[in-house]
């Protein structure tokens, strides 16, 4: 019988495969092998749960490998060992090319990392051991667990495209080199290597050169250089002049006419030399820049992979010149951008953008867009160019609703971090355009023009911030969408247009404030600009303060709601120390307010967290219920067994600006300790006879001082 069809398991494959996708595009985009290696390995521990990984990689010309990158573990364990190929797990995996389970305990290696499962598996060069990509103790519900043999799968693919980035680096820094044309003649050869004798006469010629050139050996050999290159005098003006005058020359992105053949090459001339040094002719390498894989990696930067899968099927798409389409023209500008930049640097500029495009982008991608061009800070983006769908329009306005939905959440981090948000306008037309590569032999872009083009920019500047605009002809293709809905707006005219344009602004669902993603955004914040040197005033005390707040509002009953608000209160109680310690209530006050103002909170709610970060200045002067909440947690520690530790810290942190003795600070505990009271009926049941039971120690502890007893 036919195997039962199982949809999980499709589904499992599904998600695995579109995993893989989402690593092997991200690890493409890295140019530098150590940050390369580092995303491997954070990828492959997210993916596959592991606690904790390394990398290692061959020293050349050795059997011994280094560790090039760690993640999440003490690598100074294996400090001193030498990893070789000969030895231990590496032996196994050498031997066997194939990703493998290792019983940490037995691997002489493994065993020095404290840890109980290992999966490993090969990074390889034309199936030679470059390195090792190393996945320690899976984390599951129940603890850590072994990997299983679907982890061994996964890890298996996502090694094969990790080698395959890291020999791309590595062949890039390869060329790189080459060009240098100054050591040897070696290093200029690049793809395709042919040389000429002092007549000129080609006497050598690979098969890479024979192909890039669309001519047989045949042809070539013993044929002057003038009359094999008769089309393209540039190369023959290069090798006549390194012939002249011994020099090295280069031509980038020259277009090389043969045979009936164009191929886009870089090109170096080098003279070539005998053994006392004397020129005997020259060496001409050609780099073949049409390369298949080469146009992948760079065209996907742009489209969608399945977009590039199908061009690259059918090269005459590539050619010049264009077709009239129906397509869907999307642009997007940021509002305000040009003064928002004004007051940034221009390192700043650069990152907000890169941010903000590497978001907007992914979601274009997602949809099947076509990344037509950066603008600026704008974006133009085609839906069924040039690949043609159904869903082209529906895909436009799904891409321009999560844009949108997306910078919501993508500017309340801003927001927290003291950054100006970004807004933007969106505009959306569909109708007839000229689709192709437009340009000349020499350079080429895939675009769109016509007027449907230019109605889809001009409703985008029509469009305010945060706003989706539509053309008729769009919300004609789309009305039947269930989720879709729109607003019809008064008719705009428009720039090229006798009659006035139909418009309409879709709505899309605006994401509330979420609580919970803003604690880790401000816990981020706060741990990032706190000052290193407070003992007390620290992430650790604020996280306290959060956590006591919770379990009091619960034990006093409020509501779900407002216990968001205290928490939040809590989490900004101590930030202002980050500017002005000696106000720091004020100074949080004042950040809170900024930031919720911006954020749209309502005035009553930001009027009630600001009352609670100002109700813990002291003395406390709580003046609600939600104040003595906020008030108690700053404060639970003083009826609690850790007591000890947190006054010490505080201690070390007074300490910082003023001198002080051991019999002035517990004068000053005492003092405090007196004058403090609970206000939540919780606290005062659960904290206040340990708070007075400590005033009682402390008192003791002053008298034995002043008695000259030591302290016990």
């Amino acid at each position: 019988m036919p195997k039962e069809f199982n949809i999980n398991e499709l589904q499992l494959k599904y998600l695995e495969l579109e995993t893989l996708l989402d690593i092997t595009n991200e690890l493409n985009s890295f140019d530098q092998i150590p940050v390369l290696l580092q995303e491997i390995l954070v990828k492959s521990c997210g993916v596959l749960n592991a606690s904790s990984g390394l990398i290692l990689l061959e020293d050349d010309n050795s059997d011994v490998l280094h560790i090039a990158a760690d993640f999440n573990m003490d690598i100074s364990s294996l400090k001193g060992l030498i990893f070789n190929k000969r030895k231990g797990f590496i032996s196994e995996i050498h031997q066997t090319r194939k990703a493998t389970h290792v019983d940490v305990e037995s691997d002489i290696f493994l065993s020095k990392t404290n840890t109980k499962y290992a999966l490993i598996a090969p990074l390889l060069n034309k199936n030679m051991l470059v390195g090792v990509l190393i996945l320690l103790d899976k984390e599951s519900r129940q603890g850590i667990s072994k990997f299983h043999d679907s982890d061994v799968n996964m890890l298996s693919a996502i090694a094969t495209q990790a080698s395959v980035a890291y020999n791309n680096i590595k062949l890039i820094e390869s060329i790189k080199e080459a060009k240098t044309f100054n050591d040897n003649v070696m290093q200029s050869i690049v793809t395709g290597v042919f040389t000429t004798n002092l007549m000129g006469e080609i006497n050598h010629i690979n098969r890479a050169a024979t192909t890039i050139m669309n001519l047989e050996k045949e042809k070539v050999m013993g044929n002057h250089y003038e009359y094999v290159f008769e089309s393209n005098q540039l190369i023959n003006q290069l090798i006549t002049k390194c012939e002249l005058e011994s020099v090295t020359l280069s031509e980038s992105q020259y277009l090389l006419e043969c045979n009936g053949k164009s191929t886009t090459i870089n090109i170096s001339v080098s003279p070539l030399l005998n053994d006392i040094n004397e020129p005997i002719g020259s060496v001409v390498a050609m780099e073949d820049l049409s390369n298949l894989d080469k146009l992948k990696s760079t065209f996907k930067k742009y489209v969608s992979k399945q977009i590039v899968d199908q061009l690259l099927e059918n090269e005459e798409l590539l050619n010049l010149g264009g077709q009239e389409q129906e397509a869907t023209i999307l642009f997007s500008d940021i509002r305000g951008f040009t003064s928002m930049s004004e007051t940034m640097s221009p390192t700043e500029v650069v990152e907000t953008l890169n941010e903000y495009f590497n978001l907007m982008i992914e979601i274009i991608f997602k949809y099947n867009g076509t990344l037509d061009k950066i603008i600026g800070d704008a974006l133009m983006v085609i839906f069924g160019a040039p690949i043609a769908n159904e869903a082209d329009t529906k895909n436009a306005v799904l891409t321009a609703i999560e844009m949108q939905e997306k910078l919501i959440e993508f500017n309340q981090d801003r927001i927290i971090n003291l950054k100006k948000p970004i807004r933007i306008g969106i505009g959306i037309n569909r109708g007839k355009v000229i689709s192709g590569n437009i340009g000349s032999k020499q350079q080429m872009n895939y675009t769109v023009i016509g007027d449907s083009v230019n109605l889809a920019s001009r409703l985008c500047s029509v469009a305010k911030e945060d706003e989706i605009i539509v053309s008729e002809t769009v919300w004609q293709q789309v009305k039947g969408v269930t989720n879709f809905k729109s607003k019809k707006l008064k008719a705009v005219t428009v720039k090229g247009k006798a009659k006035p344009i139909e418009i309409k602004a879709i709505s899309y669902f605006k994401p509330a404030f979420h609580y919970e993603q803003a604690y880790g955004k401000v816990e981020n914040f706060l741990i990032k600009n706190l000052p290193a040197e407070y003992t007390y005033h620290s992430i650790h005390h604020v996280r306290d303060v959060v956590e006591q707040c919770e379990r009091i509002a619960k034990k006093e009953k409020v509501e779900k709601s407002i216990i968001a608000d205290i928490k939040l209160a809590a989490w900004l109680h101590d930030i202002g120390y980050i500017w002005e310690p000696n106000r720091h209530e004020a100074r949080g006050s004042e950040y809170a307010r900024s930031i919720l103002t911006e954020l749209n909170f309502p005035k009553s709610k930001i009027d009630l967290i600001t009352g609670m970060i100002m109700a813990t200045k002291i003395p406390q002067s709580p003046k609600n219920k939600y104040e003595e909440i906020i008030c108690d947690a700053d404060l639970d520690y003083l009826g609690r067994e850790d007591y000890i530790e947190n006054s010490n810290c505080l201690f070390q942190e007074i300490k910082l600006n003023r001198e002080i003795t051991e019999i002035d600070w517990l004068n000053i505990q005492d003092k405090f300790l007196k004058a403090h009271c609970y206000f939540t009926t919780e606290s005062i049941n659960r904290r206040e006879s340990k708070k007075q039971t400590r005033i009682k120690i402390i008192q003791e502890q002053i008298i034995n001082i002043k008695n000259g007893t030591s302290r016990t």
